[in-house]
């Protein structure tokens, strides 16, 4: 398991000095998103109200798993919105609400979804080392994700991904191959490339 008193700062939207929201209009809202018409004012645009429409999401998570040889397990699960299989880093959403997010929730739902999506979990000793967060799509979604890497990991389980989704067996990949495929374009989606470019700069990839 990850240490009890792992802790890192949590993303929190605050107010800014210039900028002001003067309309926030519910058009629709489910158990994952909401969808929101709002009004703002902002530090260069003071004069007039920004009209934007903004989705709003719960926070997630992202986790590089790395096993005790070095390769990492990434899994191709099935995109609806983009129908294709994308080959990606274990993540999912956190189930409460952003300002009842915690570090203690954001490192089980990491663990969990390992678990579920993958069916492996830290080994004896192993280590959730926590990369920060990035913004996936700021220019339309407040949604922020947290970025790990778990290192080692081995299988404990069969994968249980919810009902809802469609994940292939986990595959392990070099950091060579996950390179060529990212420079290739064979790897598009933004956490995975954000768990890269964030391994990356802290010289651990």
């Amino acid at each position: 398991m990850a240490e009890a008193d792992l802790s890192f700062p949590l993303f929190h939207q605050q107010p800014r000095p210039g900028w002001q929201t003067v309309k926030d209009e519910r058009l629709f809202a489910n158990p994952h998103i909401s969808v929101d018409r709002v009004e703002v004012l902002t530090p260069h645009r003071s004069q007039q109200p920004v009209p934007w429409l903004v989705v709003k999401r719960k926070a997630a998570v992202a986790i590089a798993p790395v096993t005790a040889s070095g390769d990492f397990v990434m899994i191709p699960q099935e995109r609806i919105p983009v129908a294709q299989e994308c080959l990606e880093f274990p993540a999912g959403q956190i189930d409460c609400a952003v300002e009842d997010v915690t570090c203690q929730t954001v490192i089980d739902t990491a663990l969990r979804e390992l678990a579920e999506e993958t069916g492996y979990a830290l080994a004896p000793g192993g280590r959730l080392e926590p990369l920060g967060w990035f913004l996936p799509s700021q220019g339309f979604t407040d949604e922020h994700v947290y970025l790990f890497k778990a290192e080692p990991v081995g299988v404990v389980s069969q994968p249980s991904p919810d009902g809802n989704e469609h994940i292939s067996p986990a595959r392990l990949v070099s950091p060579g191959e996950l390179r060529r495929r990212i420079a290739a374009s064979e790897i598009t989606t933004a956490l995975t490339l954000a768990l890269y470019a964030r391994m990356a700069a802290k010289g651990s990839i």
